[in-house]
């Protein structure tokens, strides 16, 4: 028996091979796809995808071999990475480096063997598919054609599935890059939106000037504005990553096309822009849809409706219901679309060239094009440069028969809580304690602040609180750490984390074993009400 002698480029050889990262990894319908047509072309019993490590072979796929790897030295596949063609031994006993091979004098008893050389784009021979009989053999000239491509597909895929994790390790790096971007934009902002929305509410009170007033008006407005665009950044980055999930609950469609008529149709008043928006009768009274991912959808739609309209002209919005489905049409009398900036309508960034006031980011119809695919619906459009355009959205959405108890339970509720209630408040940022802090003594409760998780498992470890606010980047251990020891020691603790990482979205997989709730900075002052009237309910409720 002859050893094969290593190759001359072995540590680059070595170093290509790993760069696979393949070794030792699980089947893959692929491989197994490719050894299968190969042993089914060559009509031979055995077939692998063999790769040469330092001191073995070891087996991607196999046809009719048990083993998954043999030693390197009693490998005819080291002898196949020097060629740069089909290495064919046609039969083992009439050559003297294999006739006293173990693999040929015992199993698998290798009387042939043809192996096709698997080179990286580099020129580097990693390993072999290779085709193996118990019986001497001869590969045809199609035979050896066929393997060779079927060995040069090999090597595609293995490229294809490098660059797969590659692309995952940069979306990665990406949603890491995002996370600290939005904690390091949102914590800022929930400063600047909290101060000043309690400063709105309390101006009278502080007899603040008209102008002064105006002035906070702008801040609120600004403040806004700039979040929406991180949030629209985020949105694009989560659809994207698969991070948004759908959660569907009973919504009053009608209610919300009064919310948001009320708040569209002050930039339609300022623009001069007719806006009309009507729910059909058939539409049901409730809707199994998810509320927030619809909004922001009929939001986005009309909004860019009126953006794009001129003064005195019309907008309409229209909701209907047919076949299981909502059914949205925008109608505008705006600039219209070109056929070629249709065709980019939907990508990220992209504005209508034909407009020189566009304002905004970009993102709204890739967003909601987004929100349109991940709930599982379609959009579409009609339009004419000059003669405006028709978005029409379709959305499965399941009628409820009745008033869902839900609904009822809510809409009853009293929106005051128990303000005696303890309420723990884990906050490193001195300016998000200070805001927080003055939240909470707007809606008539006090709280206990500590600045780190240790400092929150100490205190409760001494102290009772009824509900505690938690954020989840905390120095040394993390609010996520925390919130795990905690509910394994007080099970009935309430936990409501507050972050201003709203890309990972901590609680979608661990709200029911470690959130109670979900709260994102900026805070809102409703939302955070709803907490407290929801956890910590006053006497008698």
């Amino acid at each position: 028996m002859k050893i094969a002698s290593i190759p001359k480029n072995e540590s680059e050889r070595i170093k290509a091979l790993n760069d696979y990262d393949v070794l030792d990894t699980d089947a893959e319908k692929v491989f197994d796809d490719i050894t299968k047509l190969a042993s089914q072309i060559c009509n031979t019993p055995i077939t692998l995808i063999s790769l040469v490590d330092s001191e073995r072979q070891w087996f991607k796929s196999r046809v009719g071999l048990d083993a998954l790897e043999t030693s390197r030295d009693i490998a005819f596949c080291s002898h196949a990475i020097h060629e740069n063609k089909i290495f064919e031994v046609e039969d083992t006993l009439n050559d003297t480096r294999f006739s006293d091979n173990p693999l040929t004098t015992s199993d698998p008893k290798i009387r042939f063997y043809a192996g096709t050389p698997l080179l990286t784009p580099s020129g580097y021979a990693i390993g072999t598919l290779c085709v193996i009989d118990r019986q001497p053999n001869k590969l045809s000239e199609f035979q050896r054609e066929a393997l060779e491509t079927l060995g040069r597909t090999v090597i595609s895929q293995m490229e294809l599935r490098k660059k797969n994790k590659q692309l995952m390790q940069a979306n990665e790096y990406k949603t890491d890059f995002l996370s600290n971007m939005s904690h390091e934009l949102r914590t800022p902002l929930n400063a600047i939106i909290g101060f000043n929305q309690l400063m709105l509410e309390n101006a009278e009170n502080f007899n603040i000037g008209t102008q002064h007033k105006e002035y906070l008006h702008h801040i609120d407005t600004s403040g806004k504005r700039l979040l929406s665009v991180v949030n629209s950044v985020l949105d694009i980055s989560k659809i994207e990553a698969g991070k948004m999930s759908v959660s569907k609950a009973p919504t009053d469609v009608r209610l919300m096309m009064s919310d948001l008529k009320g708040i569209l149709s002050v930039l339609a008043n300022e623009k001069n822009v007719d806006l009309d928006i009507k729910v059909t009768e058939k539409v049901p009274e409730f809707l199994q849809l998810d509320e927030e991912k619809f909004y922001q959808i009929l939001m986005n739609l009309i909004n860019n409706a009126i953006k794009f309209t001129p003064s005195e002209h019309w907008v309409k919005a229209e909701i209907n219901y047919k076949n299981d489905c909502v059914i949205v049409t925008v109608a505008d009398q705006g600039i219209g679309i070109d056929k070629k900036n249709q065709e980019k309508l939907f990508s990220k960034f992209h504005q209508i060239k034909n407009n020189s006031d566009a304002k905004g980011s970009g993102l709204g119809l890739s967003i909601t094009k987004g929100l349109v695919d991940l709930m599982g619906g379609k959009i579409s459009l009609l339009s004419d440069l000059g003669r405006g355009s028709i978005f029409k959205v379709t959305l499965p959405a399941e009628a409820i028969e009745g008033l869902p108890s839900e609904i009822t339970s809510s809409n009853k509720r009293s929106l005051t809580f128990n303000t005696n209630a303890r309420i723990l408040l884990v906050e490193d940022n001195e300016l998000n304690q200070v805001v927080m802090e003055a939240i909470l003594n707007s809606l008539g409760t006090k709280s206990h602040i500590v600045s780190s998780a240790e400092g929150a498992i100490s205190i409760l470890e001494e102290q009772v609180f009824d509900l505690v606010l938690m954020d989840i980047q905390l120095p040394n251990m993390s609010g996520l750490e925390a919130a795990r020891i905690l509910k394994k020691s007080y099970p009935e603790l309430i936990i409501v984390a507050v972050s201003a990482d709203a890309f990972h979205h901590y609680g979608d997989n661990l709200r029911d074993s470690i959130w109670d709730e979900y709260l994102t900075k900026p805070l809102k002052k409703d939302k955070l009400l709803d907490v407290l009237v929801k956890f910590l309910p006053s006497n008698g409720l």
